[in-house]
């Protein structure tokens, strides 16, 4: 089923590109998420919080120059029992031909059966400020494992064809996940180059999510891309983005193309609303006639508490041909996660996500799960995960045959 569904969209280059995550949203510039900082949403403007810090995240202070990174290992398994299934050599799940994750292909980063790493990652940099004038510098991040395939680029870590000369094989693949010059003057930043994008709650990176596995939602909202885009900082409490993106691509062509817009609002200082959107046209080689697409998402965080917060995410993604007896889908869903922060060293959270797909069909679940932190280097990810569907094609549960799915595993984050 998703092959059906995404086999389009991956043409259109909408689904798998783009990601910049709300609370997620990382790195430098306009993407800051100051969340692990404090407990609720900061000024994105006034500094960059390093979550990887071992000094108990740190702020880098514009102008500064930084290094930093984290290894994710862990391991999922399901009560069917169901083992990874590999087609083609590269290995890279529900990617290669007659090739299934064992747990299903929605999982993500938890596509393989077993244990895994899924994510060695790298970033160094220099943070900018342009309070006193131009002020020039960049981020570099380098990521490893089962997960990097999902942020690997037409003209970069890969060529054109998806399945193409990639960085890597069999379960694991390499990837400059980030790699972009920043400009600061002012109250405006601008970055070119490849970059995570603000789309839904899951981020690519994982410490900067709560739970090990992904929400459903997350299968429809892109992931990164190639290009440049301005922030202007109208005020404390607002931010607008304006820009142009290569989804998927970085200088491969010019045959996709997509405006990139949004903004950051915080009305109060308990609530932080994150909105984002991609427009564009796709002049793929092997579709008969230009595609359409557009992917939006509205994003709101929430301080209920000293301990508790909320987290909503509304996505939809389109798609169209010309002919719409070709194409002409129509996909959205929603996301809720509530975290409750119990000491210094516990929290506990739940999730609740549902995707509906264009044949009317729906794929919902709930995850259980728990972040333990002994110490500002470690963190262990527990969770236990119930998925459920109305077709048995969608999602992909012990090959078809079943409807619903007992899932969970555990990973662990080390920081350096």
């Amino acid at each position: 089923m998703k092959k059906t569904i995404f086999g389009y969209l991956g043409a259109a280059a909408v689904a798998f590109v783009l990601q910049f995550a709300p609370a997620n949203v990382q790195a430098h510039g306009f993407f800051n998420n100051c969340d692990p900082c404090e407990p609720v949403a900061c000024n994105p403007c006034e500094q960059v919080c390093d979550p990887c810090d071992p000094n108990g995240c740190a702020p880098v202070r514009a102008g500064q120059w930084f290094l930093n990174g984290y290894m994710e290992a862990g391991f999922f398994a399901n009560a069917h029992g169901s083992k990874s299934v590999y087609g083609m050599q590269d290995g890279i799940g529900d990617r290669g031909a007659n090739a299934t994750s064992g747990n299903t292909s929605h999982l993500q980063n938890t596509r393989l059966t077993g244990a895994q790493i899924n994510q060695v990652y790298l970033s160094m940099g220099k943070a900018v400020d342009g309070r006193r004038g131009l002020d020039i510098g960049g981020t570099v991040d380098f990521t490893w494992g089962s997960d990097a395939y999902l942020v690997q680029a037409a003209g970069m870590e890969r060529g054109t064809g998806r399945m193409n000369d990639r960085w890597g094989t069999g379960d694991y693949f390499a990837a400059f996940s980030q790699a972009y010059v920043e400009l600061a003057y002012d109250r405006w930043n601008v970055i070119i180059g490849k970059f995570h994008a603000p789309f839904g709650i899951d981020s690519y990176k994982s410490t900067e999510n709560f739970f090990y596995s992904w929400s459903p939602v997350n299968l429809i909202n892109p992931i990164m891309g190639g290009g440049a885009y301005a922030t202007y900082k109208v005020n404390d409490r607002l931010i607008l983005i304006g820009g142009w993106v290569m989804p998927e691509e970085v200088g491969e062509s010019s045959k996709n193309n997509a405006a990139l817009g949004g903004f950051i609002l915080n009305p109060t200082r308990n609530l932080n609303v994150r909105y984002a959107f991609a427009a564009g046209v796709n002049q793929y080689a092997t579709a008969p006639n230009d595609i359409d697409y557009f992917v939006h998402s509205l994003t709101a965080t929430t301080q209920l508490g000293k301990r508790l917060r909320y987290v909503f995410d509304w996505s939809y993604n389109h798609s169209k041909i010309q002919n719409p007896a070709i194409l002409n889908t129509d996909q959205y869903g929603l996301n809720n996660e509530l975290i409750y922060q119990l000491n210094e060293r516990w929290a506990f959270g739940t999730r609740f996500g549902m995707l509906h797909y264009d044949d009317n069909s729906e794929w919902c679940a709930v995850s259980l799960g728990a972040n333990w932190t002994p110490n500002k280097w470690l963190t262990v990810k527990p969770e236990v995960r119930y998925d459920w569907t109305d077709k048995p094609a969608t999602p992909l549960f012990n090959g078809g045959a079943n409807t619903y799915q007992v899932s969970g595993g555990m990973s662990a984050v080390v920081k350096f």
